[in-house]
C-alpha cells in the first residue's frame, strides 16, 4: 500500500503535516477527513526516489531542502529497533510502520513509510532500501540482503546495530575529548593574536624611538608584527582560498587516491590508520560471512564500507586475485597493511571452516589496540598544545624583555 505526505487542517484550524498509507490519494483524502482533517495536498511519498538517486532534476528549490537523510544516530536507532521487532516475529512491513508512526523527524517518518510502501509491493527490504542510498549505504544493503538470502535478518540487524552503535561511541568520545583541546587552542591563538597585533607594536614603538639596537629575535617579531597587521586580509584571503582549494582537489578521485596513500605512509599516524580500516574491514566481513554471503559478496560490500581509497584499492586487488583461486590469506599478506593478528585469524578461519567467526575475533581485538591507542592519544594532545602556545608566548615575551635586559645593561654601564 502506496503512502502520501499530507498537509491538511485539523478541527481547530492548524496546519498538520504527515504520513498516511492508502490505497489512492481519493482514498488519503476520504481516510483524512474520517479524521475531521481537511485535505489541503497530498502527494506521493516515493517521490523522493528520483532525489534520492540523483533524478528528478526538475523538482523545486523547495523540495530538494526538504529531502532529508537519516542521519547515523537515526539508522543505528531504526536497526536496533527493527531488528528487536523481527525477532518477535513481526512482519518486515508492520515493523516499518509501526516505526514510523513512533515518531522522530518528519523526514525519518517520510523515509520508513517510503520503504515500507515499495515493501508491501512485494520488494525485498534491501531492494527498497536502494531508493534512499544516502540514508543506507551499499555495505547496510549489502548487510541486509546477506540477511534475507540466509534467513536470519533479524540476527544480521542485531550484529549491525552492535557495530553503529559501537561506530557512534567511539566518534563521541573523540568528539567529547577534543573540546577542550579546542577551546585551549581557539583562547591561545586569540592571545598570541593580541600580543602580536597590540602589545608588540606599542613597545616597539618605543625602543625604535630611543634609537638603539635591538636583538634579532625583537627585530623579527616587530617585522612579524608588522606583516600581520596590514596583510591580514591577504592572510585571510590565502587561507580560504587553500581550503576551497583542497575542497576542490579531494573532490577529484586521483588526488584523494594519492592522498590517502600518503596519508597511510606517514610513521605513527598511518599505521593507526590502517588499523582502524583493518578493524572495519574485519566487523563488515564478520557480520557478512556470518550471515551467508559468499565471499567474493562479502569482500565486494567490504570493500564499499572503507573510507580510505588506497586501502579500497587494495581490497578490490585482493578481491580480483580471490576469484581467480587464490587463498584470502595469500591475497591479503600480498598488500602488506593488513595487521599480523588479523592475518593469523584468517589463516585459522580458512582451516577450519570458521571463517566469520575469526574475523569477528580480530575485529574486537584489533577495536581494544585501537581503543587505546586513542586514549593515549588524547591524553597526550592536551599538554603537547599547552607546551606548543606555551612556547610561543615565552617567545613573544622573550622579545620583549631582550630589549629592556639591554637598556638596564647599558645604564649600569
Amino acid at each position: 500500500m502506496p503512502a502520501f505526505e499530507y498537509e491538511a487542517l485539523d478541527a481547530r484550524g492548524k496546519k498538520a503535516r504527515g504520513l498516511i498509507t492508502a490505497d489512492s490519494a481519493l482514498a488519503a483524502r476520504r481516510a483524512l477527513r474520517g479524521r475531521a482533517m481537511a485535505p489541503l495536498s497530498i502527494r506521493e511519498a516515493e517521490a523522493r526516489r528520483g532525489v534520492a538517486s540523483g533524478e528528478g532534476a526538475g523538482a523545486s528549490l523547495m523540495d530538494r531542502l526538504r529531502q532529508q537523510d537519516l542521519s547515523a544516530r537515526e539508522r543505528m536507532l531504526v536497526t536496533r529497533q527493527m531488528a528487536s521487532l523481527l525477532g518477535a516475529g513481526m512482519p518486515v512491513a508492520e515493523c516499518l510502520g509501526l516505526l514510523a508512526e513512533q515518531g522522530g523527524r518528519h523526514h525519518m517518518r517520510r523515509v520508513l513509510m517510503a520503504v515500507r510502501a515499495r515493501v508491501s509491493e512485494g520488494e525485498r527490504l534491501s531492494d527498497a532500501m536502494q531508493a534512499f542510498p544516502r540514508s543506507f549505504p551499499a555495505v547496510y544493503r549489502a548487510m541486509v540482503a546477506a540477511g534475507e538470502v540466509a534467513g536470519g535478518l533479524d540476527q544480521v540487524l542485531a550484529r549491525l546495530a552492535d557495530y553503529l552503535e559501537k561506530e557512534e561511541a567511539v566518534a563521541n568520545r573523540i568528539t567529547g575529548a577534543l573540546i577542550y583541546p579546542l577551546v585551549l587552542s581557539t583562547v591561545a591563538a586569540g592571545v598570541v593574536t593580541l600580543l602580536m597585533t597590540f602589545v608588540v607594536p606599542r613597545i616597539a614603538e618605543q625602543f625604535t624611538g630611543m634609537g638603539m639596537s635591538l636583538p634579532a629575535l625583537t627585530r623579527f617579531m616587530i617585522a612579524a608584527s608588522g606583516f600581520l597587521s596590514a596583510g591580514w586580509p591577504l592572510i585571510l584571503a590565502g587561507l580560504l582560498a587553500l581550503v576551497a582549494g583542497g575542497v576542490l582537489a579531494l573532490r577529484q578521485p586521483a588526488a584523494r587516491l594519492r592522498l590517502d596513500a600518503a596519508v597511510a605512509r606517514l610513521p605513527g599516524l598511518g599505521s593507526f590508520l590502517r588499523q582502524v580500516e583493518s578493524a572495519r574491514f574485519a566487523r563488515t566481513m564478520g557480520i557478512l560471512i556470518e550471515s551467508g554471503a559468499i565471499l567474493p559478496d562479502a569482500l565486494r560490500a567490504a570493500t564499499r564500507a572503507t573510507r580510505n581509497l588506497a586501502f579500497r584499492d587494495r581490497l578490490k586487488t585482493v578481491l580480483v586475485e580471490v576469484e581467480s583461486g587464490r587463498s584470502l590469506t595469500d591475497a591479503l599478506r600480498a598488500r602488506t597493511w593488513f595487521p599480523a593478528l588479523m592475518l593469523f585469524m584468517v589463516a585459522a578461519g580458512e582451516r577450519s571452516g570458521a571463517l566469520g567467526e575469526m574475523f569477528r575475533r580480530a575485529a574486537d581485538q584489533m577495536d581494544q589496540e585501537t581503543d587505546g591507542a586513542i586514549t593515549v592519544g588524547l591524553n597526550l594532545l592536551e599538554p603537547g598544545i599547552i607546551l606548543v602556545l606555551g612556547g610561543v608566548v615565552v617567545v613573544i615575551v622573550l622579545s620583549i624583555l631582550l630589549p629592556i635586559l639591554q637598556l638596564n645593561t647599558l645604564a649600569l654601564g
